[in-house]
């Protein structure tokens, strides 16, 4: 116990200091910024409008490139330049881009040169092939620099679609979303090549005759660390949407007033040790899309399927504080989900709704406006996050009709300001509401202040809270070496997020942090980052110190997608009323160099508190986590993941237990559509292990085929599995157009 008071006992004195010095000097920094007008893009007439011409005839889409219609009708582009390693550096090698269009389809074609014979291909499912060589469009129909539909396709026609969202200074690629187009690619002797067609039915856009669309294309060169882009970008403007070239199409196209109709059929056998555990089941139930106009749809499901082909992935769920947040898998509430994102605080998340009947959304643009709405009947709502893993809210009896209302307003370039509301009602005069507004404004390209400001309420048997506020706010003054920034934070203790994420409430917090990159724009060293945060948080209530921490990092992008992240906290944390001083380092990486080997490592070293209120003492842990994927071939991937926690009562101490979780899994892509999968996990400390085999057949998204296979089995004393239940599965689905 010595050790650990003398070592750091100045930690919040000299947090509160950091605090206080980097807080006046983000005033002064954002003070300066104001009136600036901005950076400048570089050199080269980039903003000038681009035409999309009409083609004749539409090409074949084979991946070949061998119409004349490319060459002789569309638009060509070959003006590339590096996103990385050197900012606008000439590329290696060249890439010619192609776009056309007729009432029904975007076209877009790629040449991408290499002749090293050495571009990586695989074939593997939807979305999975980012370690290998691929080309990009991203579409931002509506020209509002924040939210972009995004293809990416690999030399063999694999597609990646993704939602690019630019919020708040920040970037994120979402691989929930999921449409319908065509794709195809060639490997040849002089690189490789790609076409698309992309329906104008599966994007949303306003309704005008003259559609100016923001767009950036490019391509990724793993084997030199490339990323290369079109048009050109400035380093000092956040975000590649924000440095996006505008795109014409003139006249009619087919707009996105579509009906889709996918019914779909699960049958489920289950065996467990009861005859309460046994159970077949044969589940109808379809979903239903209508495109109102271009840019407003509709969704609705009856009897919805809401099973997960794909169980959680294993994470380490023991001596923990707070509960852990499990990632959705369902499609229905992945699709149109960024419209409810929130800057901090987690306002909406899916995994609340446990076991719905049935579920309707409404998501669209209109002018300025961004709009979604969300409902759902719940048979067995959950009570709390800890009972989401573990499908909770089972014998309630109770059940919950639950609505989001979510609105956004465009008020600037990359600029909003929202709107929330989200009302759980559980009957009998139960219910618990959420309100609120929120907004991420960004000035000049310079300075970002995003916020929230919410309100709760609930009532159990008709007895209502008074309202609780959870409130946000950041501002950051953000430029190509610096970033220097301030947030503020505030739950009330009886603040309910009862369709959001928030687990832990009564405390108030301020920090800072500061940053410095360089730009070596080396091969295999794009950027070193050197970051600072330095933080407080107080009880809401009593305003006892709950927290205090400083953490100094160091980040090495090698490239664009392999890096290496180092970490040191000194920091203190409260816990059943004792203060515990504790320090810890951490080194994070992930490495895509090897085409056929792709890594990830994790390692965290220092003090850890043991979380038992009765028993609570500072100990020693080391927790590791690795993921590796073996590729031996083009069609076959071999994965593993393993994390392991190791906790003493002291560093160099008596060991108090050992947590170890490995899960295996191993794919074969028979071709783009039909795969095979297993999954095996094992979990040393609870001596539990899971199977899970799967076929399965995606001939598109909502056109689909599974056949699977699931067994629970728990070790006994003597060393031997008995097995718990197990789970036979089928689904099929399909998807028309109408």
């Amino acid at each position: 116990m010595a050790r650990s008071d003398l070592r750091a006992e100045s930690v919040p004195a000299m947090t509160r200091g950091i605090v206080a010095v980097l807080g006046a000097m983000l005033a002064a920094f954002a003070a300066g910024a104001a009136p600036s007008a901005g950076p400048d893009r570089p050199a080269g007439d980039f903003k000038t409008p681009l035409e999309i011409p009409r083609l004749t005839r539409a090409p074949k889409i084979d991946g070949v490139l061998d119409n004349p219609v490319w060459e002789t009708e569309a638009l060509k582009i070959d003006a590339f330049v590096q996103l990385a390693p050197k900012e606008n550096g000439a590329p290696t090698e060249k890439t010619a881009a192609y776009l056309g269009h007729d009432e029904k389809n975007l076209y877009v074609a790629f040449r991408a040169f290499d002749r090293s014979g050495k571009v990586r291909c695989s074939i593997t499912k939807r979305d999975g092939c980012l370690e290998d060589d691929w080309v990009f469009i991203f579409i931002d129909t509506f020209n509002e620099k924040r939210r972009a539909f995004s293809f990416l396709i690999n030399p063999a026609g694999v597609q990646m679609d993704m939602m690019r969202i630019e919020e708040g200074g920040n970037d994120n690629m979402d691989d929930s979303w999921d449409t319908v187009f065509v794709s195809d690619g060639s490997i040849d002797a002089e690189g490789y090549t790609v076409e698309m067609a992309i329906p104008f039915k599966s994007l949303r856009f306003p309704d005008e005759d003259l559609k100016t669309w923001n767009i950036v294309l490019g391509r990724n060169l793993p084997r030199t660390g490339e990323v290369i882009l079109h048009p050109t970008f400035s380093r000092d403007i956040p975000g590649l949407l924000s440095n996006g070239r505008p795109f014409l199409i003139r006249g009619a196209v087919e707009r996105g007033r579509n009906v889709e109709v996918m019914p779909f059929v699960t049958s489920l056998a289950r065996g467990g040790e009861t005859a309460e555990g046994r159970k077949l089941a044969f589940e109808p139930g379809a979903n239903f899309k209508l495109g109102l106009s271009s840019n407003t749809t509709v969704d609705l499901t009856a009897n919805p399927d809401f099973s997960q082909i794909e169980a959680d992935e294993p994470q380490i769920d023991y001596n923990l504080r707070y509960a852990l947040r499990y990632a959705e898998k369902r499609p229905f509430f992945l699709e149109g989900m960024e419209i409810f994102n929130s800057p901090d605080i987690e306002t909406v998340y899916t995994r609340q709704f446990n076991d719905p009947s049935f579920g309707a959304k409404l998501s669209g643009k209109s002018g300025r406006f961004t709009y979604g709405l969300l409902s759902a009947y719940d048979l067995h709502p959950t009570e709390s996050l800890w009972e989401i893993p573990n499908g909770g809210g089972e014998t309630s009896g109770v059940k919950a009709f639950s609505n989001v209302l979510r609105t956004k307003a465009d008020v600037g370039s990359g600029s909003y300001i929202g709107f929330t509301l989200t009302d759980k009602e559980l009957g009998g005069g139960s219910w618990s509401r959420l309100g609120g507004v929120d907004g991420q404004l960004r000035f000049k390209n310079r300075v970002f202040f995003n916020f929230q400001v919410l309100a709760s309420s609930s009532s159990a048997g008709g007895e209502r809270t008074p309202l609780a506020p959870g409130l946000f706010g950041e501002l950051f003054y953000d430029t190509k070496h610096w970033t220097l920034g301030g947030s503020y934070k505030a739950v009330h203790p009886d603040f309910q997020a009862s369709l959001g994420f928030v687990n832990r409430t009564d405390y108030e917090s301020a920090g800072v942090f500061a940053s410095y990159t360089l730009y070596p724009d080396k091969k295999y060293l794009n950027q070193v980052r050197f970051r600072l945060q330095a933080g407080v948080r107080d009880g809401y209530a009593d305003g006892t110190a709950q927290d205090t921490w400083i953490r100094p990092s160091i980040q090495f992008r090698l490239s664009e997608f392999n890096q290496v992240y180092l970490e040191y906290e000194a920091a203190m944390e409260r816990f059943a009323g004792v203060e515990f001083r504790k320090q810890n380092f951490s080194f994070e990486s992930e490495f895509f160099f090897i085409s056929w080997m792709p890594l990830a490592l994790f390692f965290q070293t220092g003090d850890s508190i043991n979380y038992d209120a009765a028993d609570a003492y500072l100990g020693y842990s080391n927790t590791y986590g690795a993921s590796v994927t073996f590729k031996p071939s083009k069609r076959l991937q071999l994965g593993t993941s393993f994390s392991k926690q190791t906790f003493w009562d002291r560093a160099g101490g008596a060991g108090d237990w050992d947590y170890n979780v490995v899960r295996e899994k191993v794919t074969y892509q028979v071709s783009k559509t039909l795969s095979f999968r297993a999954i095996a996990d094992y979990n040393f400390f609870y001596k539990q292990a899971f199977g899970s085999l799967l076929a399965s057949w995606v001939l598109r998204p909502g056109t689909v085929f599974f056949l699977g296979f699931d067994n629970n089995y728990l070790r006994d004393s003597t060393g031997r599995f008995a097995r718990q239940n197990y789970n036979v599965f089928v689904k099929f689905s399909y998807w028309w157009r109408l």
